[in-house]
């Protein structure tokens, strides 16, 4: 992420009862209504520019062109107007301001009596008010690199204008802040795809109708507060994402935000009509792809985020229980591994003790995981994950595995966010990784969407399983071996053991849920994991 100041074009505007010398494009000159000291005068406020600077401080205008590593140009837009503090302490609106042709310079009116060092606000297009600013949590941007939404999405500005009688002059001062979004990707799915909505959720309120009194913005809004900002884009197909390094011009995306230091997740949504894999139906697969930022956000100053899209790639690599390490379920045979849900391979998958890649066949009573899962979870950790994680089903995230792209998965607290996680005993108070009962602990009313705080969690997409070299299952449920085995053992001589694993998957499409898992499940290809 970098910073980059606002650096605007100087917008100095002067009440003038007569400018000798000007066209119509420099100055409409005031029209007198009545004498005396105080008396009600139509005065004209002119706007004039300054080719910009480094050095200059950020000026007015209210919607802004931006190039990456060259801060912001403002321009004037259709219907603006201003209000001026009058010396009764009122605030006058001006009549919407008369711009030249390529909107460098307004004219803006207000009847009133206006004196030295009165203050002017800009509070953002369709203003009712001089005193009050709304930050929408709702904005819209139709083309890509397109800010002229930001006075309709909340920006806001300030100044004290100076000099005498008709003669003030003042330079806006903009007061919000904004965030410039620079996605990228090399996966080609994504390519595929369009962005149509950025969400910026915060851990504070980044939105609202906010007091602008003194102009500034309040620390928190007045009212209507709001902690998530949406950028709808295009409003049809959105912006394509088929660049690999930052560039404005195929998908640039702007905010307003309230100043302040933020915890920001952003999820970028996407919509793919072209790989729509099993078990997805409809005409495209919609979802999002998550970042979070830490960012203190300053007045008049505008951040470069830049992001890449590509969903995260999970391996190929499902192991039957403890096998040996480095002996994945397909190991050596990975041009025969089925790869979507339903394709089967009846030949290449371990199929006995004497393959490498077969499951640990060690009793229950001789102890837990010594190859492969040994780094799994136990059980009694997993009781905890799925009781006091606060698991969520997510049918949003996007991610990747064997060349195709898919959503679902759950979400689980880390087990330093966990009160009273532990190794040696289950949540319910049992040991059952040496407790000769089966271990059956269950959470049915896994809520589905995302937890707040994130960063206290992690994600386990729902990858499926393989059963006898048949693939079931991605996107529809995760399957985790833990390090402990069952008391349960099978005959012998048919090879057929128990382990615990955990087992999640949504209910209804509002719920989920997740399972403490046993039975004589050994010879199945599952995934490994560790706990976070």
């Amino acid at each position: 992420m970098k910073t980059r100041n606002l650096f605007f074009k100087t917008a100095i505007l002067v009440a003038a009862i007569t400018m000798v010398g000007c066209t119509n494009d420099d100055a409409v000159q005031g029209d007198k209504k009545d004498g005396g000291n105080g008396a009600a005068t139509k005065v004209t406020f002119i706007s004039e520019d300054v080719l910009p600077t480094r050095a200059n401080s950020p000026a007015s205008r209210t919607f802004l062109t931006h190039a990456i590593g060259k801060g912001a140009t403002p321009y004037w837009s259709t219907g603006d107007k201003i209000w001026a503090k009058d010396m009764r302490g009122n605030w006058q609106e001006s009549s919407e301001g008369k711009l030249n042709k390529d909107k460098t310079r307004g004219l803006f009116s207000i009847i009133g009596s206006f004196k030295n060092d009165c203050e002017i606000h800009y509070t953002g297009a369709n203003s009712a008010s001089g005193t009050e600013v709304t930050i929408s949590s709702d904005q819209k941007q139709e083309k890509p690199n397109d800010f002229t939404h930001a006075g309709t999405s909340g920006d806001c500005g300030s100044a004290i204008a100076s000099g005498n009688g008709n003669q003030l002059k003042f330079r806006l001062k903009h007061k919000a802040s904004y965030l410039c979004f620079q996605p990228r990707t090399s996966n080609k799915y994504v390519k595929n795809s369009r962005l149509f909505k950025i969400e910026v959720i915060s851990e504070d309120e980044i939105a609202g109708t906010y007091d602008f009194a003194n102009g500034t913005l309040s620390p928190s809004p007045k009212f209507g507060g709001s902690k998530k900002i949406t950028l709808t884009l295009d409003g049809r197909d959105g912006f394509p994402v088929t660049n690999s390094q930052a560039d404005l011009s195929v998908n640039g995306s702007y905010i307003v935000i309230a100043p302040g230091q933020h915890s920001l997740t952003i999820r970028y949504w996407l919509r793919n009509k072209k790989d729509i894999p099993f078990p997805y139906g409809g005409p495209a697969l919609e979802g999002t792809v998550t970042k979070t930022v830490k960012v203190n956000c300053e007045t008049g100053m505008i951040y470069d985020i830049t992001a890449n899209l590509d969903p995260k790639d999970y391996s190929s690599k499902y192991y039957m229980w403890d096998a040996r390490n480095d002996q994945d379920y397909w190991k050596g045979k990975e041009n025969y591994q089925p790869a979507i849900n339903g394709q089967s391979n009846s030949f290449y998958y371990p199929r006995s003790v004497t393959d490498s890649r077969w499951y640990n066949e060690k009793a229950f009573s001789a102890g837990g995981a010594e190859r492969s899962c040994i780094n799994c979870p136990n059980v009694n950790e997993l009781s905890w994950y799925i009781t006091g994680g606060n698991p969520h089903w997510d049918n949003e995230e996007l991610w990747t595995v064997m060349g195709h792209i898919y959503v679902g998965g759950m979400w689980f607290k880390k087990k330093n966010k966990i009160n009273s996680f532990s190794s040696n005993n289950s949540s319910d108070g049992n040991n059952y990784t040496t407790k000769d009962i089966s271990c059956n602990i269950l959470n049915h009313n896994v809520p589905t969407g995302r937890p707040s705080r994130i960063d206290d969690y992690f994600f386990l997409p729902a990858l499926g399983s393989y059963d006898n070299g048949t693939l079931s299952g991605i996107g529809t449920y995760g399957a985790y071996w833990t390090s402990t085995p069952t008391p349960m053992n099978g005959n012998p001589t048919v090879a057929t053991r128990g382990a615990y694993y955990l087992y999640f998957y949504p209910v209804e499409g509002h719920m989920g849920c997740a399972d403490v898992y046993g039975g004589l499940n050994r010879y199945k290809g599952m995934r490994l994991w560790t706990a976070e």
